[in-house]
């Protein structure tokens, strides 16, 4: 077991911070653990990771996250693997919802990776294509103007 991941800690905060954009509106109260919001959604992502999707080989969303980059959604993924319907207060595509679901992942440790977010399908769609752009690879800051 890993310790604190700051940057799976970044990744829940930036999905906060979509949903609020979105949404205009918070997805959990300030106190997670004695917010009735963040418990239901909490068990909700227990009980959908522990799903089998139908027998036509393709992996539960929420028990793999790399499966979170499949652009193909099928009716397994509609009803069980995108969220709780009582959720999302608007109308969000599936691979909208898909990413903020995946990236609100409770358990941090299997929350999706930076790198992951930049090549989900729905951010693939906002800037216009669906090919994987190779990621650069960063060493470190470099802090400009110092």
């Amino acid at each position: 077991r890993v310790g604190y991941d700051g940057t799976k800690a970044d990744v829940w905060s930036a999905g906060v911070i979509l949903y609020a954009m979105l949404f205009r509106s918070l997805p959990f109260g300030e106190d997670l653990l004695r917010c009735p919001r963040y418990q239901a959604f909490q068990k909700w992502y227990n009980d959908a990771r522990q799903l089998q999707p139908p027998p036509n080989g393709k992996r539960n969303r929420r028990a793999f996250p790399d499966v979170t980059l499949d652009p193909n959604y099928d009716e397994f993924d509609e009803e069980e693997m995108l969220g709780p319907h009582w959720f999302f207060p608007s109308e969000i595509s599936a691979p909208g919802r898909d990413l903020i679901v995946a990236m609100l992942n409770p358990n941090p440790h299997d929350r999706l990776s930076i790198e992951m977010v930049l090549h989900h399908p729905w951010l693939m769609a906002m800037k216009g294509t669906n090919q994987q752009v190779p990621m650069p690879r960063m060493s470190g800051l470099c802090i400009s103007g110092t």
